[in-house]
């Protein structure tokens, strides 16, 4: 018997995991910070499917949200990978890292230039190229862009090999998004709005890239995660709206985790970056009843997502779901305070992995799949190396100021 589309899926995925947790363990703690910024750039994989829904051209609904997904996910892309060479350029001299800098700075124009190149080209492919298959194009591209995120992470295991590991990362997403380009359910007319989309989020993505002080990476590495959790969300969003008579409860699975996962991670990065710049307060934010309000607006939220899972076509139920978790998001990163943010953010990059995987179970691509696990299990895996750097256990951080709730709300002792 043939295994189906979901079960190759999830064969790729914990493979992809197993594969992540042993390339990762390697990395030395010197390189944590730039691991967390180089897998945020990853996790904008996003991008591939945002690419597929808007240029469908399906609705105005479903392109005004995959149009902005692809701004963010391609924000998240530039600036990650240009605030990661930033970083490792730290490691050379002081002549080679300003050269370091100005190649960056002219892989702005580079970027655009291919980006626009490419997209034309695929254009004209889509009128008048008939000979090649484009299916089969796009196969190939992906496996090599897998095996080029894989040998990306695998160069941040020494600091020799970090540099020439994140080109080939950033080669990688390259030859992605050039991959989706031939997927024949982008309409002709959907290039334009991928173009207008790739332009704005890359004139975002390189201005936070490369004028963002070397200080205030962590909170833009959670700002740019909350930028790829948008829009997964956005993409699950919209691929409900398309699809929700003909879903099932095996594809509601996938589709309610990513806008679940998404969801709490969008709000979460953005009160992580809140209180590294200082407009939240970094102390732990506690309010009497949070334990009971937490947990109950946890459970109706997985209530809802089971009923769903039965009834997918109760859409109330679905948009209800999307608020909870967003709140969630909130209440669940502002009872921690700003000395364990690092921590927090490396996890949220796990989240944004994972959400990333869930849209590639959605959309049936295998290059999300691969791609969010090894995100998922390197942000996972990072956040407990920094844990145990820092002499504190992972449940210390995370949960910590949930049980000085507990200990304020009974009271002084006798």
């Amino acid at each position: 018997m043939q295994p189906t589309n979901e079960e190759v899926g999830l064969y790729i995925f914990l493979l992809a995991g197993f594969l992540g947790y042993h390339v990762i363990s390697r990395v030395p703690p010197l390189l944590h910070t730039p691991l967390m910024s180089a897998t945020n750039a990853i996790s904008g994989i996003s991008l591939i499917g945002s690419l597929v829904v808007v240029g469908e051209m399906h609705d105005w609904v479903s392109i005004v949200l995959g149009f902005i997904a692809v701004a963010c996910s391609s924000t998240n892309v530039v600036g990650g990978f240009l605030i990661t060479d930033r970083m490792l350029a730290m490691f050379k001299s002081e002549r080679e890292a300003k050269a370091a800098g100005m190649l960056s700075e002219r892989a702005i124009v580079v970027v655009g230039v291919v980006l626009l190149a490419v997209g034309t080209a695929a254009f004209w492919w889509g009128a008048h190229a008939k000979k090649l298959n484009p299916e089969e194009v796009l196969r190939y591209l992906y496996i090599v862009s897998a095996v080029l995120f894989i040998l990306g992470l695998k160069g941040l295991s020494s600091p020799k090999w970090a540099r020439r590991g994140m080109f080939l990362a950033e080669f990688g997403m390259a030859v992605a998004i050039v991959g989706t380009l031939f997927d024949t359910r982008i309409a002709a007319w959907g290039y334009g709005w991928i173009a207008v989309g790739l332009l704005i989020g890359s004139v975002v993505g390189g201005s936070m890239g490369l004028r963002i002080p070397m200080t205030a990476v962590p909170q833009r590495t959670a700002l740019s995660h909350s930028l790829g959790a948008l829009a997964a969300t956005l993409v699950g969003i919209a691929e409900y709206l398309r699809h929700r008579e003909e879903l099932t409860g095996l594809a509601m699975t996938p589709l309610g985790f990513e806008v679940i996962i998404g969801g709490l991670t969008f709000t979460g990065s953005l009160m992580a970056a809140a209180k590294l710049q200082e407009l939240l307060p970094g102390r732990p934010i506690t309010f009497k009843g949070q334990n009971a309000c937490s947990f109950a607006l946890l459970a109706v939220m997985v209530a809802s997502f089971l009923w769903l899972i039965f009834v997918p076509t109760t859409t109330p139920l679905f948009f209800l779901i999307v608020a909870l978790a967003l709140l969630f998001g909130i209440l669940l990163v502002i009872p921690i305070g700003a000395a364990d943010m690092p921590v927090v953010i490396a996890l949220l990059n796990s989240y944004a992995g994972l959400a990333d995987a869930a849209m590639g179970f959605v959309l049936m691509n295998k290059i999300q799949i691969i791609t969010g696990s090894l995100d998922g299990t390197s942000g996972f895996l990072l956040s407990l190396l920094m844990c145990r750097a820092m002499n504190r256990s992972a449940m210390n951080v995370l949960f910590g100021a949930f049980g000085k709730i507990a200990k304020d709300e009974q009271g002084p002792a006798a």
